[in-house]
């Protein structure tokens, strides 16, 4: 015997008569009640909440927000790091002039030169014998100064 299938516009609506308090008489998935047709099951719903735009859009600039402040931490990090190295050259180069100016000032003033120099430019000579030593009274010194 061969059953004659009816199409779905000839099938009654069981979905709208209520039984039981609006439990239905028959499952409201037709496809599964005739035999041979695979059931699919909808049990499980995507819970897909909504983004609002303005979220987005304030996550966006919040984001774009961060990366100019990093970015600009980076290039002010760079520049003070070029001008801390600049300086250290510079700091370099007085203390290399300073170490020059000493050995300068130290070669200029040894004895032995500053004693040449007197010998050759102002005809100084040294002293043949030590100089001695006397001293002075006070008072003859004091009446000296107040003569003049």
């Amino acid at each position: 015997m061969r059953t004659k299938q009816m199409d779905i516009v000839d099938m009654p609506k069981f979905n709208d008569r209520p039984i039981y308090g609006d439990a239905l008489a028959y499952p409201s998935n037709r496809q599964g009640s005739s035999p041979g047709s695979a059931v699919r099951s909808n049990t499980k719903k995507s819970k897909r909440r909504k983004v609002k735009t303005t979220n987005v859009v304030g996550s966006m600039i919040m984001f774009a927000a961060a990366a100019l402040l990093y970015v600009g931490n980076v290039i002010a990090v760079n520049s003070l790091a070029k001008e801390v190295s600049d300086l250290n050259v510079q700091y370099r180069k007085i203390v290399a002039v300073n170490e020059l100016l000493r050995a300068d000032i130290n070669r200029k003033s040894s004895l032995d030169r500053i004693s040449l120099l007197a010998q050759e430019q102002l005809d100084m000579t040294n002293p043949k014998e030590a100089p001695t030593w006397f001293e002075i009274d006070r008072e003859k010194e004091q009446e000296l100064v107040q003569n003049q």
